[in-house]
């Protein structure tokens, strides 16, 4: 059983990558966005250039600025068709955490597509706070999502815990001064980290939490 310890208040997740097994869904929508614009990726690629900000990857991918929301529309669309699932570790881990201490989700992706995924995945309900691309001005690693996370949670930064996969996420938390645990998964292993506390998969944070 997972205990959580008295300064531990608040879990906080991302949420593609992390929590939910994305990574197909998300190559594929930047494979028909990309072709859409008669241009290729390849898987090597698209992990070279992956950033939670899909602005920077579209920059980095060498999509034309002032076709960003086209190319928001064709990735959206595309995407819309792939029901992505959760990792299998997922949902046993947030049941295990129910009301043992809060839950949030602080995501880049933007809301309809997180909320829509949450739905079909049966686990919005697991959330006290749930932040989006579509809430914060700046988006990762700039730590305003966690930062609004936490005001809404009344908690201050070391009460919580943040849990994320990308190398962004590991910045985030530390510019809001939240610790971190990186994740290893198919947008970003574990050497990928530099430096971040790291776990090889989400049933070694049951662990972790269980030794406090």
């Amino acid at each position: 059983m997972i205990q959580a310890t008295p300064q531990l208040k608040a879990i906080l997740f991302d949420f593609d990558g992390t929590l939910l097994d994305s990574f197909p869904a998300h190559y594929r929508a930047y494979e028909a966005t990309l072709a859409h614009f008669e241009m290729e990726i390849t898987p090597e690629r698209y992990l070279q250039t992956y950033s939670p900000n899909w602005y920077a990857m579209y920059e980095a991918l060498g999509i034309p600025r002032d076709r960003y929301e086209e190319a928001d529309r064709v990735w959206l669309a595309e995407v819309g068709q792939h029901r992505p699932r959760l990792f299998a570790e997922a949902r046993p881990l947030l049941e295990s955490l129910d009301g043992k201490t809060m839950l949030g989700l602080v995501t880049a992706g933007s809301r309809g597509r997180v909320l829509r995924d949450l739905t079909a995945t049966g686990i919005g309900d697991c959330f006290q706070v749930i932040i989006t691309g579509d809430d914060v001005a700046k988006p990762k690693p700039d730590p305003e999502g966690l930062i609004i996370a936490l005001e809404r949670l009344a908690l201050q930064p070391e009460q919580a815990l943040f849990v994320g996969d990308a190398r962004e996420d590991c910045l985030m938390a530390e510019a809001a001064g939240v610790p971190f645990i990186g994740i290893a998964t198919e947008f970003a292993t574990v050497s990928g980290f530099k430096g971040c506390f790291q776990l090889a998969n989400l049933s070694e944070l049951v662990s972790y939490i269980e030794q406090g």
